[in-house]
């Protein structure tokens, strides 16, 4: 478990995640530090809509020492009630929309909460090759997302009971890729096979530029040979030292 802090209004805050998500997690903790010169972030009702996700600061003692956690819906379980001190799945997604609205040159995302509803082809949950559209939203609460089979022959003769209505939060447990385009403009298309993006084109059909899963492997592999070489410089200098 990682643990990022900051001093906020004299109050310590920590910020819990499984993976170092530093960069994710500092631009959180910047961002509560800025909103507490306009409201009272301490207080047991507040609530931070931020990016996709949603976060509450709960308050801890350890013996007499008093610090807040900083806590987020359950996405795998029950978010609209459930809370949890594991931040990972919350600045993964941030990340996540992050690269993609930067490689994309996306200048004004159009934010989707996780509690804001997609429709979905009941039919494209365990399918292969499907497509995320984005259209106007119809009402408050509503992303505007549809998420349907690719080539879908019957696509203008379903029927209502062949579609459901979910919170864009349960894109999480079958298609968590999609996740990524969630902040995309109206007009957006995504196509994916199984959980790998494949396309990205904007109102136009203009393509536009993503990270694919090798690039992001190439990236991995990068920074661990990076992280590797520093810590084999550590042990020169260190092994130098002792001579």
């Amino acid at each position: 478990m990682y643990i990022f802090e900051a001093e906020i209004n004299n109050k310590k805050v920590k910020l819990y995640t499984n993976y170092p998500l530093k960069n994710a997690a500092a631009s959180l903790l910047k961002t509560l530090n800025a909103v507490s010169r306009k409201t009272n972030i301490f207080s047991p009702t507040f609530a931070l809509n931020y990016g996709w996700a949603r976060y509450f600061l709960s308050k801890r003692t350890d013996k007499s020492f008093s610090y807040y956690v900083v806590q987020t819906a359950d996405y795998k379980n029950n978010p609209m009630q459930l809370r949890t001190d594991d931040c990972t799945d919350a600045l993964v997604v941030q990340n996540m929309q992050v690269d993609t609205n930067m490689k994309a040159k996306i200048e004004k995302p159009e934010p989707t909460l996780f509690s804001d509803t997609v429709l979905v082809l009941k039919e494209a949950m365990n399918a292969a090759d499907v497509y995320m559209n984005r259209s106007e939203p119809s009402k408050n609460g509503d992303s505007g997302w549809y998420f349907g089979l690719l080539n879908d022959e019957k696509e203008d003769q379903h029927e209502p009971d062949e579609m459901i209505t979910l919170p864009t939060s349960e894109l999480m447990k079958f298609r968590g890729e999609a996740l990524r385009v969630l902040q995309m403009p109206v007009g957006t298309l995504a196509v994916f096979h199984d959980n790998e993006m494949t396309a990205l084109v904007d109102k136009d059909d203009k393509p536009l530029e993503f990270t694919t899963a090798d690039d992001r492997k190439r990236a991995i592999a990068a920074k661990a040979a990076a992280e590797a070489a520093e810590k084999a410089e550590e042990n020169n200098n260190s092994d130098s030292g002792e001579g």
